[in-house]
C-alpha cells in the first residue's frame, strides 16, 4: 500500500489508492487475458489400457476400446475426454470403426459373429449377427464403406475348416475369406438379432456361399471416382486350384494380401490363382478383367500371372499383376473401370518391379514408390501424368521400412508440399540381405518439394538454436544437405495420425528432427516449428516431443517423449511463447490425440502414470483450451477474410514464387496475437 500511496502523490491512502489499485488490477487482468488462460485438465485412469480411440465427426464424442481383457470393453466420452463411461451393451469387442461417411455411425466388432452398431454417436447400440467372424487377413479390414450410399457396406467373413493331408500328419485349420453385403447398414440384421435370429441371414453373400476372395472394394469408395455405376464393385476372386495348372500357392499365401488406398502391393503376395472381377449389379453378372491391350481383356493377360492387389486412389483404379515365371510385377491403371493401360515407369535397365506403394495422391496425378532393392530399404518415387499411365522419376533412393511404409508424406493444410527422406548411403545399403540386417546404419537426409514432387530441396535449417546461439550453417551446407534440417517421418515418428501439419492449420508444422548432415535417432533429436509450410523453421524445444495442433492451429501442444514428465508445454501465440500446464503426477506420455481435422480445442494426452496411487495405470488427460479465451474470433466461415483476428497466409516456395501447383494458394488463419478462439466446425 505504501507503493500505491507514493504513486498517487498523496498521503491519504484510503482515498487516493483505491482508483489506482483498481486501474492496476484491470491492467494486470488485461495482460493475463492477452496471454490467454491456462487450459483445464481432467485425469481419467484405466487399470487396463485403451488400445484405440475413435473420434466422431463432432470431436466432443470419443470412443475408447479396451481389448486387453477378455471382456473387450468399449468406453464413451461425450465431453471431449473429460469423463468416461463403460458401454454396458458391448461385450468382447476386438475392433472399433467409425463410419467414414456417416458422422453418427460406428461399429464394434467381436472376434465371433455377434457385433454392435450405433447411429447416434454411441448413445445407444444395437446388436447384429454376421454369417462368420471378421477376417483376420493381414492388412485387410472386415468392413468396406461406400462413399455416397452410407448404408451400403461390404463385410468380409473368415471361414475355416479342418484338413489333413500331405506330409503333415496332424489336422490343421485352413481358412479363407468370403464377401457379404448389406444395403441398410446392418439394419435388418439388427432387427433379426433382437428377435432372436443370430444366423446373419439378412446379410447377402456377394459371390455366393463358399466363394473365397482375397479382397473386394467399392468403385466409389472415394467421392472422386464417379465413372462407374453406384453399385460397381471390384473383387479379387480366388480361382479353385483345380482350374490353375501352374504356380499353385498355398491358401495361406493367397490370403496374405495387404493393400488398400495408399496400399502396399508386394511381390511376396503375388499369385496366379487370383483374378480381378467387376460387377455393377452386386454380382448378378460380372466380367473378368484381363490385363492386355484394349478394353476388358482384348489381347489377354500379357504377363500370364495373377492379380496381386487392387486399389481405388482418388479417381484412379490401380491394379498390380504378377508374372507367371518371375517375381516381377506390372502396374495397370483405369479411370473408368473398363479401359486399362499399363503404367510406364522409367526404371533403370535390370531393375525388377518388386513392390509398389501407392502414396496419397491428387486428382491430377498418382505418386507411386517402387521398391528397387532386394533388401527392401530403397525405393524410387514416381509421379504420373493426368491419366496415370506415364511416369517421371521424382526422387531416387527413398527410404522404405521392412513392412513397405515409405518416408514420403504430404504436409496437410496446404497444397503440393511433400517431405521425404532419402537414403544417402544407398550404395552401401541397397543390395542384398545386408540391407535388412543393417537398417540402423542407414544415413537419411530430408528433402521437401513445393510442387508435388516436381523439384526437391533440402530443408532450410534455423539460423539459431533455442538459446540464440548461431548454428553456423552456410547456404552451401543447406543446399547440399550437409548442414540442413532433417525430420523423422512415417517410418520412425511417434506421432499418431498425420505426421506433418493439420487440415485446419494452414502452413503450421511441428516436427522432430535435428540440424546436421543426416537424421539422428529419435531420442537424439529436438522439436521444430514452421509457420510457412516448411520454408523456414525454428527450434522450439530441446529433446523429442509428441506434438499436436488444436483449434485450427491456434493451440500448439508438446509432451516430452524422452523421459517421464509432470507438465505439458503449450503455446497460444503460434510458438512465440510457451507455458507449462501441470499434470497430477509424472507420466510417461505415449501419444497426443485430437480429431482428424484438428478443429477441437481439446487435446488428449495418453500415457502411463509413474507415481502415486495410480502408478502403472493408463492415464488419459483431457487438456481443454476452450476457456483460454473469452470470445470467438471475428470470422465468417462461409466467406473467410483477413480481419482483426485473422490473417491471409499465401503458400509460396523457396523460389519466392507465390504460385503453387500453377495457382496462388491462399488461406485464412488466426493471427498469433489474436485474443480469441477459432472453434470452427469445418475446415476453411
Amino acid at each position: 500500500m505504501r507503493l500505491l500511496s507514493a504513486l498517487s502523490g498523496s498521503s491519504n491512502g484510503a482515498r487516493s489508492t483505491r482508483p489506482i489499485f483498481f486501474l492496476l488490477v484491470c491492467f494486470v487482468a488485461l495482460l493475463v487475458d492477452a496471454k490467454g488462460k491456462d487450459p483445464t485438465l481432467h485425469h481419467t485412469y484405466f487399470k487396463t489400457p485403451l488400445s484405440k480411440l475413435v473420434y466422431f465427426k463432432s470431436p466432443t464424442t470419443i470412443l475408447g476400446l479396451d481389448k486387453t481383457t477378455n471382456s473387450g470393453k468399449v468406453f464413451r466420452s461425450a465431453d471431449s475426454g473429460e469423463h468416461w463411461g463403460e458401454i454396458a451393451a458391448i461385450t468382447k469387442a476386438s475392433r472399433l470403426y467409425a463410419h467414414p461417411h456417416d458422422p453418427l455411425t460406428a461399429y464394434a466388432l467381436s472376434e465371433g459373429s455377434e457385433h454392435w452398431v450405433t447411429h447416434d454417436e454411441g448413445k445407444t447400440w444395437s446388436g447384429f449377427s454376421t454369417p462368420g467372424a471378421p477376417t483376420t487377413a493381414p492388412g485387410e479390414r472386415p468392413l468396406a464403406f461406400h462413399a455416397e450410399r452410407v448404408g451400403w457396406i461390404l463385410f468380409f467373413a473368415e471361414k475355416c475348416k479342418e484338413e489333413t493331408g500331405g506330409w503333415w500328419p496332424f489336422p490343421r485349420m485352413v481358412c479363407h475369406d468370403e464377401a457379404y453385403y448389406t444395403k441398410d447398414g446392418f439394419g435388418q440384421a439388427a432387427k433379426d438379432h433382437k428377435a432372436g435370429d443370430r444366423s446373419g441371414s439378412a446379410i447377402t453373400a456377394l459371390l455366393g456361399d463358399g466363394k473365397p476372395v482375397a479382397k473386394c472394394l467399392w468403385a466409389r469408395q472415394t467421392k472422386e471416382f464417379e465413372a462407374m455405376a453406384e453399385a460397381a464393385i471390384f473383387c479379387l476372386e480366388i480361382v479353385p486350384e483345380s482350374e490353375t495348372a501352374e504356380n499353385k500357392r498355398s491358401l495361406d499365401d493367397r490370403r496374405s494380401l495387404t493393400g488398400g488406398i495408399a496400399g502396399i502391393l508386394d511381390k511376396q503376395t503375388s499369385r496366379s490363382t487370383v483374378q480381378l472381377t467387376v460387377s455393377e449389379d452386386f454380382f448378378s453378372t460380372k466380367r473378368t478383367v484381363h490385363f492386355g491391350s484394349g478394353n476388358d481383356g482384348a489381347g489377354g493377360d500379357r504377363a500370364g500371372g495373377g492379380v496381386v492387389a487392387v486399389s481405388v486412389v482418388k479417381n484412379y483404379v490401380m491394379a498390380a499383376i504378377s508374372h507367371a515365371h518371375s517375381n516381377e510385377m506390372d502396374l495397370f491403371v483405369s479411370m473408368d473401370g473398363h479401359t486399362w493401360a499399363e503404367s510406364r515407369l522409367p526404371l533403370p535397365p535390370g531393375t525388377e518391379e518388386d513392390a509398389y506403394t501407392i502414396l496419397e495422391s491428387t486428382a491430377h496425378s498418382v505418386l507411386v514408390d517402387v521398391q528397387t532393392s532386394s533388401a527392401g530399404a530403397l525405393g524410387t518415387l514416381f509421379r504420373s501424368n493426368s491419366n496415370g499411365t506415364y511416369y517421371t522419376a521424382s526422387l531416387e533412393h527413398t527410404h522404405r521400412s521392412a513392412s513397405g511404409l515409405v518416408d514420403v508424406e504430404r504436409v496437410h493444410g496446404v497444397e503440393g508440399v511433400i517431405i521425404a527422406n532419402q537414403v544417402a548411403n544407398w550404395e552401401q545399403i541397397g543390395r542384398g540381405i545386408g540391407g535388412i540386417l543393417h537398417r540402423e546404419k542407414l544415413e537419411l537426409k530430408s528433402r521437401i518439394s513445393f510442387n508435388d514432387g516436381a523439384r526437391w530441396h533440402f530443408l532450410q535449417p534455423p539460423k539459431k538454436d533455442l538459446d540464440g546461439k548461431a548454428l553456423g550453417c552456410s547456404r552451401d551446407g543447406w543446399e547440399t544437405g550437409q548442414c540442413a534440417l532433417h525430420l523423422h517421418s512415417v517410418t520412425s515418428t511417434r506421432t499418431p495420425g498425420r505426421v506433418f501439419g493439420s487440415p485446419s492449420a494452414a502452413g503450421v508444422i511441428l516436427a522432430v528432427g535435428n540440424v546436421g548432415s543426416q537424421l539422428l535417432p529419435w531420442r537424439e533429436c529436438d522439436t521444430f516449428l514452421s509457420r510457412d509450410g516448411g520454408i523456414t523453421w525454428k527450434m522450439v524445444y530441446r529433446e523429442a516431443h509428441h506434438v499436436q495442433l488444436a483449434d485450427s492451429g491456434s493451440v500448439l501442444v508438446l509432451a516430452n517423449d524422452e523421459v517421464p514428465t509432470d507438465v505439458l508445454a503449450y503455446s497460444l501465440d503460434s510458438g512465440d511463447t510457451w507455458t507449462n500446464a501441470a499434470l497430477d503426477q509424472k507420466m510417461r506420455v505415449s501419444a497426443l490425440f485430437i480429431d482428424d481435422d484438428g478443429l477441437s480445442p481439446v487435446v488428449l494426452a495418453v500415457g502411463t502414470a509413474r507415481e502415486g496411487a495410480h502408478k502403472h495405470e493408463q492415464v488419459v488427460v483431457s487438456v481443454d483450451f476452450a476457456k483460454s479465451w473469452s470470445r470467438q474470433c471475428s470470422l465468417d466461415p462461409k466467406d473467410p477474410k483477413a480481419g482483426k483476428d485473422t490473417e491471409l497466409f499465401v503458400m509460396s516456395s523457396h523460389d519466392d514464387d507465390d504460385c503453387i501447383m500453377g495457382h496462388r494458394s491462399e488461406h485464412i488463419r488466426r493471427k498469433p496475437s489474436a485474443d480469441c478462439f477459432m472453434r470452427l466446425d469445418q475446415v476453411l
